[in-house]
């Protein structure tokens, strides 16, 4: 197999030889026929790495060439001038920056570790699937376990154990802490929600469940966005093979995707962050599940998240007319661009308490206000911590430019977590925290007298939501709390939209008091409440489009 390797622009070099040739005339351009692979410098591992080092052509991308065009646009092909320009950076740092053994498990040394040579620098396609040679050589061999070398994106061990072989062979081999800069993003993601398969209810594998698995299973996320790259454990089935969201669901390895305007989207990620569009955000693609109530099931609310932060989530009682502005801007403002990753996705910088040496949160905890440790870095042991400045990181939300700084934060936090706690209680405070309404007194509120509010009104036989049904479903979803301290589906304490979650809870009190006659007047706080303006509110900027749901028929 050969190709034409040209010493000039490809498209001038074979215009001007043809003219030449049809004319007679003379030329010093010259069409040099060269091989398509290289010999590998480091023969012993098998790594091409670049035909051609000066353009950054590497050897896999002389026939996969779009994978080529798009891995150009990526920091991994700036990788080892990144790092020979630094000059605090050592000989082990270039392990990371080269086609070596990192991220491909390869058994020993190879590549740039191996030889240092120009072809290995970059992190390159075999960074990720490994040694090239024999696929070149037998491009139409019967797949085998080798051949075509496939990438893993798996980064934990079956059902989610932490394996060395497994990091070794993935992104994680170099985005951890005990690389480069000491950047966590490994370790931070391992002990985050994302790194494990779900579980649904009853224990089940969210495998057993197609329209679960879509976001509680990584491979079954991918098929469901259209990615249809193969990948080494693309096909493998049964609970051990579960993946969580590891990093390639988010990333996208090869740089390809784009946003609307046809630019190659920042951080190499599949869908982008500054949308909002539940459906194309990559956050809200799967916090959206069930922000409605269902008028035919009795589940209540699923991964609400974006649509709440968007405004558009929550049983809306009948004639429920908020300030859409406010409703819309409360976080959702032009001043979070990035809306759910603003807050959930952000660095900081500290001591690595286990080494004493500095170290970067990559914000992959996931985590809006951590916890944090003595070196002021997320703690990856303990998130119980007390809501208060010393103890976490306000800086997602003093950065924003709506809160004056990290103290104005805090107490803009403990303001609606109280609020929403004494009007989420006044319409059902379930105290053993079961999430089933069980007569009073051993639940409290409104919804747990059922001479007033009989158990027929959570009836899935008609095809309505009660206001008892909808009062459940906006108490499920905004309660203050974990959720294994009983708190809302939500999870922000009503954080994510506080204006729009006040503003439910109090139509919902309303709506109760109007349908069902008897009920007792509020608790002195909750008619101080009820009366007030809604929560410490301030309207921002917006240019984006406002969201309105239809008040739907009941």
């Amino acid at each position: 197999m050969w190709i034409r390797h040209r010493a000039h622009s490809p498209g001038i070099v074979f215009v001007t030889s043809l003219v030449a040739l049809l004319t007679g005339a003379c030329t010093d351009e010259k069409i040099v026929f060269r091989e398509p692979v290289n010999p590998p410098p480091d023969a012993n591992s098998g790594f091409l790495g670049y035909f051609t080092a000066t353009d950054k052509q590497t050897t896999c991308g002389t026939c996969h060439v779009l994978h080529q065009r798009d891995w150009a646009t990526t920091a991994h092909s700036g990788a080892y001038t990144l790092l020979a320009g630094n000059p605090d950076a050592t000989d082990a740092c270039f392990t990371c920056h080269t086609v070596s053994d990192k991220g491909n498990a390869t058994a020993a040394p190879a590549g740039w570790d191996a030889v240092h040579d120009t072809a290995y620098y970059d992190v390159q396609c075999e960074s990720c699937h490994g040694p090239g040679f024999d696929h070149v050589n037998s491009p139409d061999a019967p797949p085998s376990a080798s051949n075509p070398p496939l990438a893993h994106i798996g980064v934990l061990g079956p059902s989610g154990v932490l394996d060395s072989t497994s990091v070794a062979q993935s992104c994680g081999a170099c985005h951890n802490q005990n690389s480069g800069p000491g950047v966590r993003a490994f370790e931070e993601w391992e002990k985050s929600g994302h790194a494990r398969p779900v579980l649904e209810e009853g224990g089940s594998s969210p495998a057993d469940n197609a329209s679960c698995a879509s976001c509680h299973e990584g491979k079954a996320t991918l098929a469901a966005w259209g990615v249809n790259a193969d990948y080494s454990e693309k096909g493998q089935t049964g609970s051990a093979n579960n993946l969580g969201q590891t990093c390639a669901v988010c990333h996208d390895p090869h740089g390809t995707a784009r946003d609307a305007s046809g630019q190659p989207i920042q951080g190499q990620l599949r869908f982008p962050l500054a949308v909002a569009d539940a459906n194309q955000n990559l956050c809200m693609k799967c916090h959206q599940r069930r922000s409605v109530p269902d008028v035919a099931s009795s589940r209540g609310p699923h991964s609400p998240q974006g649509p709440m932060l968007l405004g558009d989530a929550g049983y809306q009682p009948a004639g429920f007319q908020p300030d859409l502005q406010a409703v819309a801007t409360t976080h959702g403002s032009d001043q979070n661009p990035r809306l759910c990753a603003g807050c959930h996705v952000n660095r900081l910088t500290g001591t690595d308490v286990a080494t004493g040496k500095p170290a970067t949160s990559a914000g992959h905890l996931f985590l809006a206000i951590p916890c944090l440790d003595a070196g002021g870095l997320p703690d990856m042991v303990n998130q119980t911590c007390a809501h208060d400045e010393p103890s976490r990181s306000w800086a997602a939300c003093a950065a924003s430019g709506c809160h004056s700084g990290a103290t104005s934060a805090v107490s803009a936090f403990t303001l609606s977590t109280q609020r929403l706690d004494q009007l989420t209680k006044q319409i059902w405070d379930d105290k053993n925290a079961n999430d089933t309404i069980e007569v009073a007194p051993i639940d409290g509120g409104y919804l747990s007298d059922f001479v007033i509010i009989p158990p027929t009104e959570y009836s899935t036989a008609d095809a309505r939501t009660t206001p008892a049904e909808g009062a459940r479903f906006n108490v499920r979803m905004l309660r203050p709390g974990t959720r294994e301290e009983g708190g809302g589906v939500d999870g922000s304490s009503g954080v994510h939209n506080p204006f729009l979650a006040e503003a439910l809870l109090r139509a919902d009190i309303d709506e109760l008091q109007a349908t069902y006659p008897g009920l007792p007047p509020t608790a002195p706080a909750v008619q101080d409440i009820m009366k007030g303006p809604l929560g410490a509110i301030t309207k921002r900027p917006l240019t984006r489009p406002l969201i309105s749901r239809p008040i739907s028929s009941r």
